[in-house]
């Protein structure tokens, strides 16, 4: 398996053998959260045959764009090949891995499916929501009730990894605001992650988020989370 940075790591040991069922794992840009994600779908799907995950992402286009190549690239990373190890099927939005199975799923609030009744009916192992703060938190709470395929038989509790930068919404609320004060829910578990945490990540990289300014730069290189979003404000 990939070398892990120390942040990915303490990350991993939570989604592995923790007691929590939703981990959120960020802050600034390029702490490899969605390497992560991805690498530990990877991993699930060879360690329990038959199992069945969600890759999921606000925009299902987005998802296609961004994190689904970044699942061929840990595919790649660690020896896999395309139509020999797995296969994408981009009709079915699926990706098989051994007898496993990941579903690829767009989580935007549409007004046509106000309740997420198109998730309704599905049963995962577990999820990966990547960039979660794009997506609502009763998208996150239906995804949340759907993990119990084969949980007993492979030994597992219900596992949801959630990865995003700074945001003033439920992720702010449910896990960095309690997190900062000490008192976060039994059930969750919060990971903070820097640009600088990320071994792997190119110089450049860091310079062009360097050259960001105001609230982009608080949120996406120094990973504040109380970046304010009025830059008239004072205090």
């Amino acid at each position: 398996m990939a070398d892990l940075s120390p942040k990915q790591w303490e990350a991993w040991q939570l989604l592995d053998t923790g007691a929590q069922t939703e981990i959120l794992y960020g802050g600034a840009a390029g702490g490899g959260k969605s390497w992560l994600g991805c690498l530990w779908l990877l991993t699930s799907c060879l360690r329990y045959p038959g199992s069945r995950w969600l890759m999921g992402r606000a925009v299902g286009k987005t998802l296609k764009e961004t994190t689904l190549n970044s699942f061929f690239d840990v595919c790649a990373g660690e020896g896999l090949k395309a139509d020999k190890h797995y296969t994408y099927n981009g009709q079915s939005g699926t990706i098989t891995v051994g007898q496993s199975t990941i579903l690829l799923k767009d989580l935007f609030a549409y007004p046509s499916d106000p309740n997420f009744d198109d998730l309704g009916s599905l049963e995962i192992t577990g999820a990966f929501i990547d960039e979660a703060n794009q997506v609502s938190a009763k998208a996150k709470a239906i995804v949340g009730s759907r993990i119990r395929y084969r949980l007993d038989e492979f030994g597992l509790i219900p596992k949801m990894l959630l990865t995003c930068n700074p945001a003033k919404n439920w992720v702010y609320m449910d896990f960095y605001d309690p997190f900062s004060k000490g008192n976060i829910a039994p059930h969750r578990a919060f990971v903070p992650a820097l640009v600088t945490d990320n071994p792997n990540i190119s110089q450049h990289y860091i310079d062009n988020l360097s050259r960001l300014t105001g609230a982009d730069r608080a949120r996406l290189l120094d990973g504040d989370w109380d970046y304010d979003h009025d830059p008239a404000q004072l205090m």
